[in-house]
């Protein structure tokens, strides 16, 4: 891991996301701002994280509105259209709002503290999106969150945001240039314009003397940004929160460019033998109105199931009873026991998060 200054932090809940902040831990600060709940719901998510807890309804719910972005960067699945109609249903797919307030609303009841109503999207594209963040924080969750682009956030918008209730606020930048952002941003703004973004938000933020949300930024490092990654670590760290740096994973195993936007330090010699997965004992995704148990059920497209990773869908059924279900019981089971390789899908991702020369050579012959 990095070495920074002993003014910088640094901390990951997952071992492939490490974030970095100035001065404390962003957990802490939340915690101070916040008080004892979010204390004791870190706590949980922590055991959790450890494998040592089940709770009676997850901690976080997930939940993917659409699959809409204003971007088509080339490494995700959003930027190939191909994908897009081999992964997901075109009809009544999205989650609408009265969708989204039956989610909240489950979750309010079993006093579930965390949310991110936002996935592989741009949510400000969605024109009452902060409403989408203001009703889960009027049923009381703790820790609501999103990623965006920065491109759509006015002034309008920023202000709308700071009001939202929403607790942190992610921008997906991936670069330090402008010539580097084009090329991994490919249809994005200049990259200039939205640093103007981020700055504006933050002055709103000080301004107003908002203590929420937090702000910060990301980098996916990948083959051709990855010599960016320390002046953008050195420039974003005294300006933002929290600066959060992780690996790229491919959404899909059947595209060979995928697989070059590793970076050498990623491809392990040998195999990684033991992998203990926390997900399904923390959160649930919902995506189409399908309920899974973890954020890389993009592995194998809807209609080819032998491994099928589908607990629920919040049209016929609950939330509660896809966390409680045998099917789910059964995945926490084979991580707790280490035994990955008895999913399918399981065994793609750890392959795909950890890959090996060999796993990368053998996708590539097969496709």
């Amino acid at each position: 891991m990095k070495k920074f200054s002993s003014e910088i932090k640094n901390y990951t809940t997952d071992g492939k996301v490490v974030h970095y902040s100035k001065l404390e831990n962003i957990n802490d600060k939340l915690s101070k701002i916040i008080g004892k709940k979010f204390y004791d719901y870190r706590k949980k998510w922590d055991d959790a994280n450890k494998l040592n807890l089940i709770t009676e309804f997850p901690l976080f719910l997930h939940v993917e509105l659409n699959q809409t972005c204003n971007y088509q960067c080339p490494h995700c699945i959003i930027g190939n259209p191909d994908e897009v109609k081999k992964y997901y249903p075109k009809k009544n797919a999205d989650i609408n709002f009265n969708d989204y307030k039956k989610i909240v609303d489950e979750g309010s009841e079993y006093n579930c503290p965390s949310i991110s109503p936002q996935g592989d999207n741009e949510p400000l594209l969605i024109k009452n999106f902060e409403d989408y963040l203001y009703y889960a924080y009027k049923k009381n969750f703790i820790d609501i969150m999103f990623n965006t682009n920065g491109s759509p956030l006015t002034i309008r918008r920023a202000q709308k945001i700071l009001d939202s209730g929403v607790t942190r606020v992610r921008i997906s930048l991936d670069a330090y240039s402008d010539e580097v952002y084009k090329k991994v941003r490919v249809g994005a703004i200049d990259l200039e314009k939205v640093h103007r973004n981020i700055f504006q938000l933050l002055e709103l933020k000080s301004k107003g003397n908002y203590k929420l949300p937090i702000i910060g930024v990301s980098f996916c490092k990948m083959k051709n940004n990855e010599h960016e990654e320390k002046l953008f670590e050195e420039f974003w760290t005294d300006k933002v929160d929290f600066v959060s740096i992780q690996n790229y994973i491919p959404p899909t195993i059947n595209k060979v460019k995928y697989f070059d936007f590793y970076t050498d330090d990623q491809v392990l010699k040998k195999e990684k033998k033991t992998f203990n997965c926390n997900q399904p004992y923390q959160r649930v995704v919902i995506r189409n109105h399908n309920i899974y148990p973890c954020c890389v059920t993009l592995a194998i497209p809807e209609d080819e199931k032998k491994d099928n990773l589908i607990i629920g869908n919040i049209k016929h059924s609950t939330i509660f009873k896809a966390w409680n279900s045998n099917k789910m019981k059964n995945l926490r089971m084979i991580h707790k026991e280490g035994n990955y390789k008895k999913n399918n899908i399981c065994n793609n991702c750890v392959n795909l998060n950890y890959p090996t020369k060999k796993f990368i050579e053998k996708l590539k012959n097969n496709i």
